[in-house]
């Protein structure tokens, strides 16, 4: 069970807004000349929650990098274009992660850690740097490796410029201890977009997440804590009445659906064991403070 509240991000009028704009469009300039190369990106994380947005002051609030996913196919293209609009790539991330992760900086950018995910890197020196550029440009090759494994080759021609809003969704819901702007993300989501049963970039696919999570335990024991997390939050968040009945029954909806879907062999194998095993990475830093304590068995 949570033992915290979360720190709540609150979105502040103005500012933050020109900023996430500013952000937005320069992930989008960075998909867009990955695409003239022939190759494929798309943006996850936050940015990726805001692309969904119909409330966007609900959603401005402080965005510092763009998380991209490609296939690992599109390596050189993706160096390409990056390397052209001004980034140079990190070495250190890909050495670290075998070449599933890549990051590239602004020139005279330094970063305290040397991973992405492993150790969550940080802005060493935020001087002369515009507001609303981005720190550095983190990228996932085929799977997003973080607390769970979030595959989605195949899954990157449903939007333009962002994974589809089920996979936002998931890779903010598998966060084993979520920070307060995973939670708002979440919120953020729920409160704009139905659930549906089409993979689209216009709704939420509930039996995407139903079936990753039936495929694994881990997966679906962080998932569905995050569901009773975020429940837990909602009065926290200034919602209006029918707004946070709604993302009170999209959450039951989606809980339901996932508990409705057939469970995989391997699932039932891992789940005779419980926590009593490791069930997701651990990541050393995050972005913030977590929302929650690692969760523990009903």
């Amino acid at each position: 069970m949570p033992t915290d509240r979360p720190e709540k991000t609150v979105p502040v009028a103005g500012t933050d807004a020109a900023a996430a704009d500013l952000l937005m469009a320069e992930a989008m300039r960075v998909v867009d000349a990955i695409g003239r190369r022939g190759g494929l990106a798309r943006l996850t994380g936050g940015l990726a929650a805001r692309r969904y947005a119909i409330d966007h002051s609900f959603m401005d609030r402080e965005f510092s990098d763009i998380d991209l996913v490609a296939p690992s196919r599109d390596h050189a293209r993706l160096k390409s274009a990056l390397t052209e609009l001004g980034y140079v790539e990190n070495h250190h991330v890909s050495q670290a992660t075998a070449g599933a992760q890549l990051q590239y900086l602004r020139p005279g950018r330094l970063l305290e850690s040397r991973s992405h995910m492993v150790k969550r890197p940080h802005p060493a020196d935020t001087a002369n740097v515009a507001r609303g550029a981005a720190d550095h440009v983190d990228v996932f090759l085929d799977v997003m490796r973080m607390d769970h494994d979030v595959d989605v080759r195949g899954r990157l021609d449903i939007d333009r410029y962002a994974l589809s809003p089920a996979d936002v969704l998931l890779s903010k819901l598998q966060i084993g201890q979520p920070a307060g702007k995973d939670v708002h993300d979440v919120i953020g989501l729920l409160k704009d977009l139905p659930l549906g049963e089409a993979d689209d970039n216009v709704s939420i696919d509930v039996r995407r997440l139903a079936v990753a999570c039936a495929g694994d335990w881990g997966l679906w024991f962080d998932v569905t804590a995050n569901l009773r997390l975020v429940a837990a939050c909602l009065d926290d968040y200034g919602l209006a009445g029918r707004e946070q009945t709604r993302v009170e029954e999209r959450l039951a909806s989606i809980a339901q659906a996932i508990a409705r879907q057939e469970k995989s062999l391997r699932f039932r194998l891992r789940a005779r064991f419980g926590t009593r095993l490791p069930w997701r990475r651990e990541i050393e830093e995050r972005d913030g403070p977590p929302a929650m304590a690692p969760p523990t068995a009903a």
